[in-house]
């Protein structure tokens, strides 16, 4: 069978618009991926801008706080090197008898209580409690007790307590007994 013009041509015409309209189908779906990609690519485009301005300042940030962490640590390690590291109830009791024999007193008592430990903030210190019980004129134990305040060996300690009373076993000469509490704060370490 013998297809005529006309059917050659309705067919060419067919196949022709069967090619179009998958072409133009791929076309569409193209474009509208391509407007999708596009839409995508700014959402991306302004968030890395955001993005990049962020990592500035917050490197900004970075460098600010660690100037800020150098400065605490030089401070803290100034501040630890001031105080003592950990001296013997010894020594305090020898800067203490000497400061008493300075002063004409009389030591007739000297004890040294168990160290312990406090913390304030994240350093741990190391509390030195001793108890001296001199005797001798009002007038050398207070001396006594402004020497304890101004001697560099005792810089990071204070007196706590301080009780004076009569001496009753030498009251025809007018005697004072004296409890000194002395405190010492020391730094242990890390």
């Amino acid at each position: 069978m013998r297809l005529s013009r006309i059917t050659w041509l309705v067919l060419g015409i067919g196949v022709f618009v069967i090619v179009l309209a998958a072409l133009f189908t791929v076309y569409s779906r193209q474009s509208s991926e391509q407007k999708g990609l596009e839409k995508d690519l700014a959402v991306a485009e302004t968030q890395l801008a955001k993005l990049i301005s962020t990592r500035v300042s917050l490197e900004g940030e970075l460098s600010k706080q660690q100037s800020k962490l150098a400065e605490a640590q030089s401070l803290l390690n100034n501040t630890r090197a001031s105080f003592p590291q950990l001296p013997t109830s010894i020594e305090y009791d020898e800067v203490l008898a000497e400061i008493a024999h300075a002063n004409n007193l009389e030591v007739r008592r000297m004890t040294a209580k168990e160290p312990l430990q406090e913390k304030v903030g994240d350093v741990t210190f190391t509390v030195l409690s001793f108890d001296a019980e001199v005797r001798g004129e009002a007038d050398n134990i207070v001396d006594m007790v402004n020497a304890i305040a101004a001697d560099e060996r005792l810089i990071s300690a204070s007196v706590k307590v301080l009780d004076m009373e009569p001496d009753k076993a030498s009251e025809p000469t007018g005697l004072v007994k004296a409890t000194i509490e002395l405190v010492g704060y020391c730094y242990g370490g890390e």
